[in-house]
């Protein structure tokens, strides 16, 4: 290889993990979803979704693999692995009962289009329940899912979600 081909090289690696992700706009605190919503000290949860090593935040966004693995696994009720998720995002928060959130980014539109056809599958009865929401954007896949919360911070915080997904 020359240099300049290595420099070139190089040079999309480094542009390549620095990119952003369209998921980085979710990355909101609890507050930012709705007045009554607290963002949760995971410290004090006593059965978290995912394993707590994965979880160095709340909410937390990252490309690594183990990462992106458990939450594909977990927002997928356990049917998807991290193939074809290129970052994942999950978010857990507070109001009279708890309000979370699962993001995959897809690698591709192809990837995007499986992961919703299959996430979307196996949130179906929560969905009819109004205790889940499917939200897809381009390669974004988002889950957003209560156990309990009012009406009005259930909307809002899908409203919230839906405009950030939307760049608004």
């Amino acid at each position: 290889m020359t240099g300049k081909t290595l420099l070139v090289a190089s040079l999309g690696l480094l542009f390549a993990a620095c990119a952003t992700s369209r998921l980085d706009a979710l990355v909101l605190e609890g507050q930012e979803l709705h007045s009554s919503l607290g963002t949760r000290n995971l410290e004090l949860v006593s059965r978290l979704h995912v394993l707590r090593e994965l979880l160095p935040g709340n909410p937390h966004l990252a490309s690594d693999r183990a990462f992106v693995n458990a939450i594909s696994r977990s927002g997928s009720q356990g049917g998807l692995t991290g193939d074809g998720v290129r970052t994942a995002l999950y978010g857990l928060y507070k109001a009279e009962k708890e309000l979370g959130i699962y993001g995959l980014e897809a690698a591709s539109k192809v990837d995007a289009d499986r992961i919703e056809e299959f996430v979307r599958g196996c949130w179906a009865h929560n969905a009819s329940l109004e205790r889940a929401r499917v939200h897809r954007d381009g390669r974004v896949v988002v889950v957003v899912w209560h156990d309990g919360v009012s009406a009005t911070c259930w909307e809002a915080a899908n409203a919230r979600i839906v405009a950030r997904l939307a760049g608004r």
